[in-house]
């Protein structure tokens, strides 16, 4: 049996020559070992003169003193290790598994806020089938098909007038949907933020996402479809390595043009990109909305990027503005670098513009918590609640603290 560095085995006993006793004596017993560990030394001492035993089992004294850190900081090391010689030993077969399971709870805890989507046979179904059709392409590595019946109940769910997940915010249902009214709510926001649809290509949804909020519009990743589905890749390395995950989102991009009214904003970093979505599908649905007169036009709006003078994340500045009704004025619009140097750029706005986003949805899930908070509150108090008057004192710097040395100055 393999012992520790303190000569201690794992089952907790200890190796020869370590518990103070003379060499060659006999070890305890494994019954008053048991016995001695969970009644001590008096009951052990009982039984071995009730069985006229030569032996003493002597219980190893244990310390009163805590651990020290030196000890605290073996045992922290050790489990570090551990935990890198099990990282070491995973195979990308492995990782992406658990990634997989990872992206496959996370989808089913977002699917479990939205109530009516729960309740849907066929749209729990769809997203069962879907889940299977992603799990396989995960283990196969490559594209195995698509189940079009899953993502098609998929769909059909999230356009339920019960929902209408391609019109209304994702937060703002999880939060409404319990309240009186809700579904005369619903059709309203949802009218309401249809006509004010936001689109993006290279710079992702942060800042349509915030200016959807404060307009009470609605951009497809916040919206309930696309909230629900968005940065899960399922241990795949991008949305386009799944055929499937690709068709998904294809759907989810059209339903959600196909059902804005009113004036429509694009935001774009540097100008259009010839493969992006917005170029490839968004603009070619939006075009047909324009033609058919539910839809005044586009709005595109040019961003360039500068260095924070601070340090912090590249500052996206709106520069230009484009009204844009026509195929031909699409086709003027400025457009992006191709070559390397911005690809690379645009990777990192791109990542830093998903923490931005993340910080979003941070918020977002703060203010719902309050929201609940608040409203159990005065579901349990009613009338009783009174809310008691305080007082801040003035922050002048007479009444605070002395200023703090200058980093030059002595003491500092």
């Amino acid at each position: 049996m393999r012992t520790h560095r303190n000569g201690t085995h794992r089952d907790g006993t200890q190796g020869p020559g370590t518990d103070g006793t003379r060499a060659g004596t006999a070890a305890p017993a494994a019954p008053f070992l048991a016995l001695q560990r969970s009644a001590g030394n008096a009951a052990v001492s009982r039984l071995v003169g009730h069985a006229r035993s030569e032996e003493v089992v002597q219980r190893t004294p244990e310390s009163s003193r805590p651990s020290s850190r030196a000890s605290q900081k073996s045992e922290e090391s050790q489990r570090s290790e551990n935990s890198q010689a099990s990282a070491h030993s995973m195979t990308p077969a492995d990782r992406r598994q658990i990634k997989f399971t990872q992206d496959k709870a996370e989808l089913l805890r977002r699917v479990g806020r939205i109530k009516a989507l729960t309740e849907m046979d066929g749209f729990m179904s769809g997203i069962e089938g879907f889940l299977d059709n992603i799990e396989a392409d995960m283990k196969a590595g490559q594209p195995t098909g698509v189940d079009g019946g899953a993502i098609g109940r998929i769909i059909t769910g999230f356009q339920d007038p019960r929902v209408q997940g391609h019109r209304v915010q994702y937060s703002w249902y999880a939060q409404q949907q319990g309240k009186e009214g809700f579904q005369e709510s619903l059709d309203r926001v949802a009218a309401a933020s249809a006509e004010h649809g936001q689109l993006w290509a290279k710079m992702n949804s942060a800042i349509p996402t915030e200016d959807a909020s404060v307009g009470r519009g609605v951009v497809l990743e916040a919206s309930v479809q696309g909230r629900i589905f968005d940065g899960l890749l399922f241990g795949l390395p991008t949305w386009s390595a799944s055929d499937a995950l690709a068709a998904l989102w294809k759907r989810l991009s059209a339903t959600y043009v196909q059902a804005l009214t009113g004036t429509v904003t694009a935001h774009a970093l540097d100008g259009t990109v010839g493969n992006s979505v917005l170029s490839t599908l968004e603009w070619p649905e939006l075009r047909k909305r324009i033609a058919d007169g539910a839809v005044d036009g586009l709005v595109f709006v040019v961003y360039h990027s500068h260095d924070d003078p601070s340090g912090g994340p590249a500052i996206l500045e709106p520069v230009e503005s484009f009204h844009v009704r026509t195929q031909k004025e699409f086709e003027e619009l400025p457009q992006a670098p191709t070559d390397q140097a911005w690809r690379d750029k645009q990777s990192v706005i791109d990542q830093q513009q998903r923490g931005a986003l993340a910080d979003i949805h941070s918020r977002e899930e703060e203010i719902a918590a309050l929201d609940v908070f608040v409203s159990d509150l005065f579901r349990s108090h009613g009338r009783d609640l009174r809310f008691r008057d305080t007082s801040t004192p003035p922050n002048t710097r007479a009444g605070s603290a002395r200023e703090s040395p200058r980093s030059g100055s002595p003491g500092a």
